[in-house]
């Protein structure tokens, strides 16, 4: 079996590395290499992860924390969010004891898993038509859609991103900050050399004039490095003819409130490798896995701005009612399961119940620790 991923950004490299370390056991080894245009480089800012990716980078490199110490990544053992909901001005989301996550910057966790990949063909080209492509399987990870006629918007208040940066912290938060404003959030992303920020807002509620004032005067910047718009959406048809198959960005999209783009990625490619690998998939079948899972990232984060923030500004009261309009009856049979449970049983529970109250990537206390917070 052949096969070829497009494009070298985080699914690029994700889904090179899952096909060709997963595989490299099995009787039939598979053949992958990767295609990308080098006139096309990531946005430099900072990014994170959740539990996920540094699990996949120990099973398939051998990869841990101390692989990153000459790179300009941070260790992440939470997320702490400041100024929202009404009981507690910030909430503390914290990973288990012992696991963290990592901040990182894109080009140098793309370089560092292509640095990896010494089996993996790798070829500077621009490809236009997939029919060019002599594969078994085709997987397209060229970054965000031109034309967005094939793909569903998804629901979220926001549609618009400021970028800046401050000077490195001497002894630097090991979390993101995820911080509410006026106008929406800002994600503050400790570095090594540098703190990345990004002030998401709705352009339609506040102007970029103004969005770019409150920036200034919440977070300190002097000087914003780049601004840009973005849809929300997910792709009508992720598999295309039974052979191509999107991910990425080129897949869907969502704001990074919880980290879950690159997990996303990864979740995507274990689904397609129980149909195209392990023989026991459908193609339907993973559609369907797909659609759920992307319909729970987006209710649950809308759930996010169901209790509003410190703010009481037109974009917190508009988008407060979002949830209302479009909840999940299996979210909120989640929040009321996990509303009268204590957080010991809920982590340690044999419970078949609490099991199946997975939702997305995240699990029950995930879930409680919001609930009980805001």
């Amino acid at each position: 079996m052949k096969i070829t991923v497009l494009g070298r950004g985080n699914a690029g490299v994700l889904t090179a590395l899952h096909y060709s370390k997963y595989t490299r056991y099995l009787n039939n080894p598979v053949e992958v290499e990767l295609i990308h245009d080098n006139e096309i480089s990531p946005v430099p800012v900072g990014q994170a992860t959740n539990l996920v990716v540094p699990q996949v980078l120990w099973d398939t490199l051998g990869t841990s924390f101390t692989s990153f110490k000459d790179l300009n990544f941070t260790e992440k053992t939470g997320i702490m969010y400041e100024n929202w909901g009404k009981k507690n001005k910030n909430i503390w989301h914290p990973f288990p004891v012992g696991k963290s996550a990592f901040h990182f910057e894109p080009k140098q966790f793309q370089d560092y898993i292509i640095n990896s990949l010494k089996e993996v063909k790798v070829k500077n080209q621009n490809i236009s038509y997939y029919d060019k492509i002599d594969s078994d399987y085709i997987f397209d990870c060229r970054g965000t859609p031109k034309d967005f006629s094939n793909y569903h918007e998804l629901i979220n208040p926001l549609n618009h991103v400021l970028l800046s940066k401050l000077p490195p912290e001497r002894d630097y938060v090991k979390w993101t900050r995820t911080i509410a404003t006026p106008d929406g959030w800002c994600f503050y992303i400790p570095l090594k050399d540098k703190i990345s920020l990004g002030y998401n807002f709705n352009n339609k509620i506040t102007s970029i004039k103004k969005a770019k004032e409150n920036f200034k005067k919440l977070l300190g910047v002097e000087e914003i490095h780049n601004h840009f718009p973005y849809k929300q959406y997910v792709a009508k048809e992720p598999i295309i003819d039974n052979r191509v198959i999107l991910n990425g960005n080129r897949l869907f999209f969502l704001e990074p409130l919880e980290a879950t783009a690159v997990c996303s990625y990864i979740k995507w490619n274990q689904m397609i490798w129980e149909w195209i690998i392990n023989k026991k998939g459908t193609p339907l079948e993973a559609k369907t896995w797909l659609s759920n899972f992307v319909f729970q990232v987006q209710s649950f984060i809308l759930y996010h701005y169901k209790d509003g923030s410190i703010y009481n500004t037109k974009f917190w009261k508009e988008n407060k009612k979002l949830y209302k309009k479009h909840n999940d009856l299996k979210l909120d049979e989640i929040v009321n399961y996990v509303k009268d449970k204590d957080y010991d049983y809920i982590r340690n529970t044999n419970d078949f119940e609490y099991h199946a109250r997975e939702y997305g990537p995240w699990q029950a206390w995930n879930i409680k620790l919001w609930v009980d917070n805001v």
